[in-house]
């Protein structure tokens, strides 16, 4: 598979509110996730499945993701019936624990991609860690199938992960700390490309998000989910690599490339000494600003 494009911000929709996605659109996240699963009323999935599936036959520019019902809801084979024909697509799988959750999803797929003249594997999958269980069986989750290109930890403020592991959220992330570290080391050792942070349940404070988004890229997540068209200015930005980053990053591989042909791996760069480790982090950063 190639390289998938850098992901700093995914923005949810409601699969019941179809007149947000243009909204949603000119709010410049990178992609969307038309939501079929807890925004969603059970009374009101059936209509939720309609609107979806409409914008996804007309969403071929970018990756537009699909939150599903988890498969133990028996939803599984509706919520998959709205994908179009095209490889732009993501499937969210919520509350993954096991590797029979990731298998009832890769399975599915399958069978659509064989159908509609897809290449296999195609369609990509996120699996979303909302328990202490999907948290230790995470690098299970990633390697369960070649589809699974990222994971999600769901890090809200009561939200799912927190209640379930008794916890207390606070600002400065605290609760989180272990959860973060394991998840990012897990979903990395994986391979997964897309490591995204969950969502912040804060709308009134651009500084609160700042600093949650700051965290979590600290910890080694490469994106984060947003919840209102507000929130993805401030997620790109914390996200995307400054100007000020790329210079650095240019300069540091030039001048250690100068030290590598006369025969040194390590070299003296800006007060500090800095070798394949450091090359290998400044190519990231140019990478993603070229993705």
């Amino acid at each position: 598979m190639t390289p998938l494009p850098a992901i700093r911000s995914i923005l949810f929709v409601p699969g019941t509110r179809p007149e947000f996605i243009p909204k949603a659109l000119a709010a410049g996240a990178d992609a969307l996730v038309l939501d079929l699963e807890d925004s969603v009323a059970h009374p009101a999935k059936a209509e939720a499945r309609t609107h979806v599936a409409a914008a996804l036959r007309g969403a071929t520019a970018r990756f537009t993701f699909v939150r599903v019902n988890h498969p133990d809801l028996g939803m599984l084979e509706q919520d998959l019936s709205v994908l179009a024909s095209h490889a732009m697509q993501v499937v969210l799988l919520p509350k993954a624990e096991n590797i029979a959750d990731v298998a009832a999803v890769d399975r599915l797929l399958a069978g659509f991609e064989s159908a509609n003249g897809l290449e296999p594997d195609s369609i990509s999958m996120v699996v979303v860690v909302e328990s202490s269980l999907g948290l230790r069986n995470l690098y299970d989750l990633v390697r369960a199938a070649p589809r699974v290109r990222g994971a999600a930890l769901a890090s809200a403020e009561e939200g799912d992960f927190i209640v379930d592991i008794g916890a207390q959220w606070t600002p400065d992330g605290t609760a989180l700390a272990y959860a973060r570290g394991k998840f990012v080391c897990d979903a990395r050792a994986a391979k997964a490309e897309w490591l995204l942070d969950g969502a912040f349940m804060n709308l009134t404070s651009a500084e609160a998000l700042d600093r949650e988004s700051q965290l979590a890229r600290t910890c080694g997540f490469n994106g984060k989910m947003a919840i209102h068209p507000r929130q993805v200015a401030v997620i790109n930005q914390v996200f995307g690599p400054s100007a000020a980053e790329i210079e650095r990053a240019r300069k540091l591989i030039d001048a250690f490339r100068v030290a590598e042909a006369q025969g040194r791996a390590a070299v003296q760069f800006e007060g500090m000494m800095v070798d394949y480790a450091n090359v290998k982090r400044a190519e990231r950063i140019l990478a993603m600003a070229g993705r």
